[in-house]
């Protein structure tokens, strides 16, 4: 059982699939302007009933970074060996 209505599921699983075909794109702006047609076409499909915007988002933003991680190395955390482990806080607020 689940809590989370049938149009819900749909639209989630319909940008869960335009995600996955475009993980691996290029990022040529003809591959973004193509993910956002078809996110706009989930939009409107889905219209105001199930708010996807902010899906499709967050699915462009995993992209982008697996983009630019391709191109420049996962650099988001990366320490030396003997270095205390990154940490976001500032360390002035121990």
């Amino acid at each position: 059982m689940t809590n989370v209505p049938g149009n819900f599921r749909d639209a989630i699983t319909e940008v869960y699939k335009l995600f996955d075909v475009s993980f691996l794109m290029e990022g040529t702006d003809e591959d973004w302007k193509q993910y956002w047609d078809r996110g706009n076409m989930l939009i409107q499909k889905y219209g105001d009933d199930v708010p996807l915007l902010h899906l499709l988002e967050a699915y462009a933003g995993i992209i982008e970074t697996r983009l630019l991680e391709q191109k420049t190395g996962n650099k988001m955390l990366i320490w030396g060996k003997d270095e205390d482990y990154p940490h976001p806080r500032d360390k002035s607020e121990n």
